[in-house]
């Protein structure tokens, strides 16, 4: 089934699929919804607790195909692109984890969500912190994955690998493939998935003043002292080879959330979740159904 429905402030278009498997019933919705003044781009599928998704820097919700197939089958799923990369509008600068946190609250408001466990990658994690510490009544749990609360106690990656990420020598594919190869391990780099990520990267890319403009939003980013308020229950991830937000971060952001536990992966890289996808959805899985 099919519907179209437009008013002065909301457009959207949902698909329900029923998948009769006893009496499993299957939902997706997808389309567009003007939030805090931009088009955000959205999909919700599964059925259970709703689960919102928040991507990081310069990724799209292809980020989460390795999540989708088995966090739907206990959670209706909620991924949308952040203003400035995807399906989402794309203005200029500037952006502040505060804006996109806002855009999250007017997506959740729109589609009538008031209680949702949140996870947060990276940047994403940025703005998970920012929204649960403003808007705590939404949030159930947390889950924070390659992240930190900014400020002081961020440990930044080195000079060496931000030059990489904001290198614009090359052409796109080599550009995604250098930049690629600071999220993931070695190991990974040599499997046909990395080519595979490589190509999504490719499609519908980002422009260079909005990544800028979310690069600059990163970079002001310090909820270093008001995470300390955050009493939401939270699972910290993060791994031991990660280049991009080093793995001493999630020490620090533990150590600072009076009601977090910590789980540090050993030898993957900033998308560990990528690359140890059963693995992380069944930890995901395990924390947030835990009462």
């Amino acid at each position: 089934m099919i519907i179209l429905k437009r008013t002065g402030w909301l457009v959207w278009m949902a698909v329900v699929v029923v998948a009769c498997t006893g009496s499993r019933v299957m939902y997706k919705n997808t389309g567009f919804v003007e939030a805090n003044g931009v088009r955000l781009y959205y999909e919700q599928i599964g059925q259970g607790p709703h689960l919102v998704l928040i991507e990081g820097l310069g990724v799209a919700t292809w980020l989460w195909e390795k999540q989708v197939p088995e966090l739907s089958r206990h959670f209706r799923l909620l991924i949308y692109d952040n203003r400035g990369v995807g399906r989402s509008d794309k203005p200029g600068g500037p952006y502040s984890i505060a804006m996109l946190a806002d855009d999250l609250k007017a997506l959740l408001d729109s589609l009538d969500i008031r209680k949702t466990y949140v996870l947060g990658v990276s940047m994403g994690g940025f703005i998970a912190l920012d929204f649960a510490y403003r808007y705590p009544e939404y949030v159930d749990r947390l889950v924070l994955v390659s992240t930190s609360a900014g400020g002081p106690d961020h440990v930044p990656m080195s000079q060496d690998v931000l030059q990489e990420m904001l290198a614009t020598d090359g052409t796109p594919e080599e550009l995604v493939r250098r930049k690629l190869a600071l999220a993931f391990s070695e190991d990974f780099m040599r499997r046909p998935e990395f080519d595979h990520q490589v190509q999504v990267r490719l499609q519908n890319p980002q422009p260079p003043e909005a990544f800028m403009a979310q690069v600059a939003a990163g970079a002001s980013f310090n909820l270093s002292e008001e995470v300390k308020a955050i009493r939401i229950p939270a699972l910290v991830m993060a791994a031991t080879g990660d280049r991009v937000v080093p793995v001493q971060n999630a020490h620090n952001l533990a150590a600072k959330l009076p009601n977090s536990q910590l789980k540090i992966y050993d030898g993957y890289g900033h998308q560990f979740f990528v690359e140890i996808p059963q693995v992380f959805n069944r930890d995901v899985i395990e924390f947030l159904q835990h009462k």
